[in-house]
């Protein structure tokens, strides 16, 4: 067994063949290094070309560590390349930061492309290198194949990175709309998570029920717990995750009930972390379930514009698409949308 193995590559996005040859590798070693290669430049343009967000050393550092964080002997580290010529030139300065990364003794590289072999005994004579699997015969993928069809291959992208690439689908509109029941539904039918509205529940567990004594601090504390539902939510999507409202709606509460905005509710508004916003419009029965304050249409038709000036306001213009008619052709209107945002053969 070896003494310390380095197991290196870009993990952009890490997948399971990645997954396999770390665990594989880690029963040979008394401590595996997984080393994480990022030019952040290049980074940036094989993201953007895929038309995707820039996937950082960050963020692949966090899912490698969460997936290996139970396997003490697994350590993550990042080797920085943005100053080094792009592969495959520069391996002489690759090299050399490969030692100020790992300066224990490297006793065996663990690779899965047959390229790197004779150029790691050229730089690091005293290591082994063991190839494993370079034909891909158990994960017959690679992260540009990933990159190019990422719901198609969602099965080989690993749990922890999958929020990253879900599909983020935001319902709003104002009272009465059938906010709460499409995003059920469409959670039930699309077979993934899905998160409510906290407000709906807060007055009932937190002020007794009473609507009448909400303070500034209580939205800012909405917004926050709507932030973290939001995200328990998010970790198990499967491929698309569905809200129930977000940080525009509470903030729009808070105008409504106190008479003012609230600036902590709006520190939690960010459009970039939706991918579409079906917005209801308030045109299906008004139904009194005890919590709901405005019944009469002229009412729902001006706070209705008022919610959704506020979304536009926030820079949610470009994503909002208005979902109208009754609660089936609601229901037709979103699916038809999310099939198309999943590239869903619907023959």
């Amino acid at each position: 067994m070896y003494q310390t193995g380095v197991y290196f590559g870009r993990f952009c996005p890490p997948h399971r063949g990645h997954l396999y040859q770390i665990i594989e590798a880690s029963t040979k070693c008394e401590l595996l290094i997984v080393v994480i290669s990022d030019n952040r430049t290049q980074t940036e343009k094989i993201c953007r070309d895929a038309g995707l967000p820039t996937i950082t050393y960050q963020l692949r550092k966090q899912w490698i560590g969460q997936q290996v964080q139970d396997m003490s002997h697994i350590q993550v580290r990042v080797l920085d390349e943005t100053d080094i010529p792009e592969y495959p030139d520069g391996w002489a300065q690759w090299a050399s930061r490969m030692r100020e990364v790992v300066p224990e003794r490297i006793d065996a590289f663990f690779v899965g492309d047959t390229e790197y072999e004779a150029t790691l005994r050229d730089y690091f004579p005293e290591s082994a290198v063991e190839m494993f699997d370079p034909a891909r015969s158990r994960y017959p993928i690679s992260a540009t194949e990933i990159r190019r069809d990422i719901l198609n291959n969602w099965h080989y992208i690993l749990g922890p990175a999958r929020p990253f690439f879900a599909k983020k689908v935001l319902i709003a509109g104002t009272e009465s709309c059938g906010k709460t029941t499409l995003t059920k539904c469409l959670a039930k039918l699309y077979n993934t998570s899905w998160s409510e509205e906290v407000g709906r529940y807060y007055a009932d567990q937190y002020l007794g029920g009473d609507e009448t004594i909400y303070t500034d601090e209580d939205f800012s504390r909405m917004a926050h717990l709507q932030a973290e539902q939001d995200y328990q939510a998010l970790r198990t999507a499967n491929k698309v995750c569905f809200f129930d409202t977000d940080a525009v709606v509470t903030d729009y509460y808070s105008e409504l009930y106190m008479g003012h905005r609230n600036k902590l509710v709006e520190a939690y508004i960010s459009p970039d972390r939706y991918d579409v916003l079906l917005y209801l419009a308030p045109d299906v029965k008004w139904v009194d379930d005890g919590m709901r304050l405005n019944g009469s249409q002229e009412r729902r038709e001006a706070l209705d514009q008022r919610l959704l000036d506020m979304y536009r306001e926030f820079g949610f213009a470009d994503k909002i698409v208005i979902i109208r008619g009754d609660y089936n052709e609601r229901l037709t209107q979103a699916i038809a949308l999310v099939d198309g945002m999943l590239n869903l053969n619907t023959k």
